[in-house]
């Protein structure tokens, strides 16, 4: 009975997902927009709400989807704002609704496929619960990465940005025209944000709201001191060309020590990534060398027992090994 309950609602929902991408492609193909009004969109990403404006910002309210129903929820429940600003984080260019559709399909498909696949073990309600488990996880850890790399990709060439800065403020140009030169002669992360700052200036924004959404969007503590020297040398003045050589010096001494302790955090880092691997590939040992054991495992409320034991403790001690390797600078 629990098995056709739990395939009755994972059709429905594979169902739920087909309408709503071809209601999503109706919608695309019945749009009156203009083309320039869609790629105005598709960078902006600002919706048609005529609501007002933020005085912070020189942007509308941010669209999270192209559904209004689903913008009503995701902005009810408060997902979609930090879902958005953690796509941007990562670069990329999608709005929460559609990062949750697919969320949701990678949830749903591998989940219907165990159940079907493996009905013998637990009814096929223990396989689709761990497949749709993995493929919920599995796009929020892809974004997390995706946003660490990128991260560390900003905070590598922010320096060199620096020094570019600097040199166009020696040669006589103003902080926009440096960060022109690093948007054109960069790439990657940095020239990509620098970029998207200079967009916001010449579509006047004020200098320190655009560093401040900067800000917001890379959470880096190197970015926050460039922005809050740029702030204060607007307001009190001063020469920003040496303080901008300075902190470039400083920025590169701090990735150099950080290079350093991650060489010396190298062994217990590994060490706990195989320890963390060892059950399971005991498991796989366990099957195939001993099927009458693994399957008591299966079977057997004692083995349940020491299969979520061994998982919760694996996961703790996973916890404590990364908590011990990190080192905060």
């Amino acid at each position: 009975m629990t098995g056709l309950v739990i395939m009755a609602i994972l059709v429905f929902a594979m169902v739920g997902q087909a309408a709503w991408l071809a209601t999503d492609m109706l919608r695309d193909a019945d749009s009156d927009e203009t083309p320039v009004r869609q790629r105005l969109e598709g960078y902006t990403q600002i919706s048609s709400a005529t609501s007002a404006p933020d005085p912070q910002s020189v942007l509308r309210r941010r669209r999270l989807s192209r559904f209004p129903w689903l913008e009503r929820v995701l902005r009810r429940f408060n997902v979609g704002e930090s879902l958005s600003r953690d796509l941007r984080s990562a670069g990329l260019r999608v709005g929460a609704g559609e990062f949750l559709f697919a969320q949701l399909l990678l949830t749903t498909v591998p989940g219907f496929a165990a159940f079907v696949a493996l009905p013998g073990i637990f009814g096929g309600t223990a396989p689709a619960a761990v497949a749709a488990l993995l493929g919920f996880a599995a796009p929020l850890v892809w974004l997390r990465q995706r946003r660490g790399r990128r991260l560390t990709q900003f905070e590598v060439a922010l320096p060199d940005a620096l020094d570019l800065i600097a040199g166009s403020l020696r040669a006589g140009y103003g902080l926009a025209d440096g960060m022109d030169l690093v948007a054109r002669e960069g790439s990657g992360a940095c020239s990509e944000e620098f970029g998207e700052v200079l967009q916001e200036l010449r579509v006047g924004a004020d200098m320190d709201a655009a560093l401040t959404r900067l800000t917001e969007r890379i959470t880096s503590e190197d970015l926050r001191l460039l922005a809050t020297a740029i702030a204060v040398q607007r307001r009190t003045g001063g020469n920003l060309v040496d303080v901008l050589h300075q902190l470039a010096r400083t920025l590169r001494e701090r990735q150099r020590l950080k290079g350093e302790v991650r060489v010396l955090t190298t062994m217990p880092r590994v060490s706990g990534y195989i320890i963390g691997a060892m059950p399971a590939a005991m498991a796989v040992m366990m099957y195939f060398t001993s099927p009458r054991s693994f399957a008591l495992l299966i079977t057997e409320p004692l083995g349940h027992a020491v299969l979520g034991g061994s998982a919760v403790m694996v996961a703790i001690g996973l916890f404590l090994n990364h908590r011990i390797a990190s080192v905060e600078m």
